[in-house]
């Protein structure tokens, strides 16, 4: 009869440990396929409401894995601060100016044309404050966590 040794768990357990932590962390790992995922939903969410959503998606912070006991924990974010409004949406809701708001509005109505210099592709408007409809939910963070369960549960 065969015997093992008594450290032969615990030198699995790391063993384990290790390969999962490569895994994960591999350029066509799961947590790589998970950010592609939610950084596909966001686009396509961006086109669909006609958003420009390039620069949450460049505010990846990088994943990182770390070790905890007997798990493996990896970790990511968008650090952008519309990342979480992209993500749970937001309500109807006046955005008042610190003092005065100004941006480019590319479709604007006709009193804005006429009282507004153009530049480039919209109008430049000076305004107190302006109320915006609400933005729906993408769900980009969740549903990129979502298609993570469902590569490494099977």
């Amino acid at each position: 009869m065969a015997t093992l040794d008594s450290s032969f768990e615990d030198q699995l357990q790391e063993a384990l440990l290790d390969d999962i932590q490569e895994w994960m962390l591999a350029d066509d790992g799961p947590v790589q396929g998970a950010v592609e995922r939610s950084e596909e939903i966001l686009t396509e969410y961006g086109q669909r409401h006609d958003y420009n959503v390039g620069p949450v998606i460049e505010a990846l912070a990088e994943p990182a894995i770390v070790r905890k006991d007997d798990r493996v924990i990896a970790r990511w974010g968008w650090y952008h601060p519309a990342a979480p409004h992209f993500e749970f949406g937001t309500s109807d809701h006046t955005v008042d100016g610190n003092d005065i708001l100004s941006f480019v509005w590319e479709e604007p109505p006709q009193w804005v044309r006429e009282e507004f210099e153009k530049e480039g592709d919209g109008w430049r408007v000076f305004l107190p404050s302006t109320d915006v409809s609400g933005l729906p939910e993408s769900r980009f963070v969740r549903d990129g966590l979502a298609w993570l369960r469902r590569e490494v549960t099977g």
